[in-house]
């Protein structure tokens, strides 16, 4: 999915002044966040790994009884052994009984010591040495302007990437709304093919680019990535380009004080920065341009 070519940032007016003042932006943990499910919530496949048993045994019966000049070089490592063991045997010896008895032998029950494998390694990423930061696709939302930007007294920072200084915010990736676990991919694949690229980002977007309907008002987006040098702050503060400032929108409620503050910063050092002012007009809020 392409990534919006401006992302927005809530912000108070006295953080949008040190973030103006400093040219950096305020990178957090995960830890941090307001949402208490953030991040504990495992992603699931379907058929589970316990209904693709069966199915799994039936298919490994299918190729073990199939032509021995069949490649099997695509499938997982386990796949390979079970039906190399198979094909060991004479043909009117493989059955489905049997096939079933050796990925009973090889294989794990159940999913749920990758799904607590999985729980233990998010546990272990969530350390505090992870850096999120957290961006909008919406420029005027009223809850987002209430809960991000002091009841509208604060500021919306409009963001963009540079392509040719690979920015971050390129990296950005959207977050998904469900009340239920993400489906990731079917269980009877994994135990035929095994871990691949696609299902590790699938799995990397379930675990760290999800979150509940209570939330979708927010349309966020996320760029995430590791700091190992600093666990202990569980944020970083980091430099931006100035170009990727590409506008700032001063709220209904941001005081003339503020406004002056940052007008005169937005002066020295982002003079290409556009200028916006939240309206109101028959209860209807507008985002209108004042220079720019």
């Amino acid at each position: 999915m392409a990534v919006p070519e401006i992302l927005y940032k809530y912000t108070t007016a006295e953080t949008a002044k040190i973030i103006l003042n400093t040219g950096k932006l305020r990178w957090q943990s995960p830890c941090q966040f307001n949402d208490v499910q953030e991040l504990q919530r495992m992603p699931l496949f379907s058929p589970t790994f316990e209904e693709a048993r069966p199915l799994y045994a039936e298919r490994l019966y299918e190729l073990a009884k199939s032509g021995l000049n069949m490649s099997i070089g695509f499938y997982s490592d386990w796949t390979k052994l079970l039906i190399s063991e198979l094909r060991s045997l004479p043909q009117d010896k493989i059955s489905l009984d049997k096939t079933q008895a050796l990925v009973d032998k090889y294989i794990s029950e159940n999913g749920s010591k990758l799904q607590e494998l999985l729980r233990k390694n998010t546990e272990q990423n969530n350390d505090g040495s992870l850096r999120c930061f957290c961006l909008t696709e919406n420029s005027n939302h009223t809850l987002m302007w209430a809960h991000y930007a002091d009841s509208h007294k604060g500021c919306l920072f409009g963001l963009t990437h540079i392509k040719e200084l690979s920015t971050p915010f390129l990296e950005a990736e959207k977050v998904q709304y469900s009340d239920t676990p993400p489906i990731i991919g079917s269980g009877l694949d994994f135990y035929l093919y095994g871990p691949s690229k696609e299902l590790n980002r699938k799995t990397r977007l379930a675990i760290y680019h999800c979150k509940s309907e209570d939330w979708s008002y927010e349309k966020e987006w996320r760029v995430i990535h590791k700091n190992r040098s600093d666990k202990v702050k569980k944020y970083t503060d980091y430099k931006f380009y100035k170009n990727e400032l590409e506008s700032i929108t001063f709220g209904l409620k941001t005081s003339d004080k503020d406004k002056k503050a940052i007008l005169k910063i937005i002066e020295s050092s982002y003079p290409h920065c556009k200028i916006y002012q939240m309206t109101t007009e028959n209860g209807s809020t507008n985002r209108n341009i004042l220079k720019g």
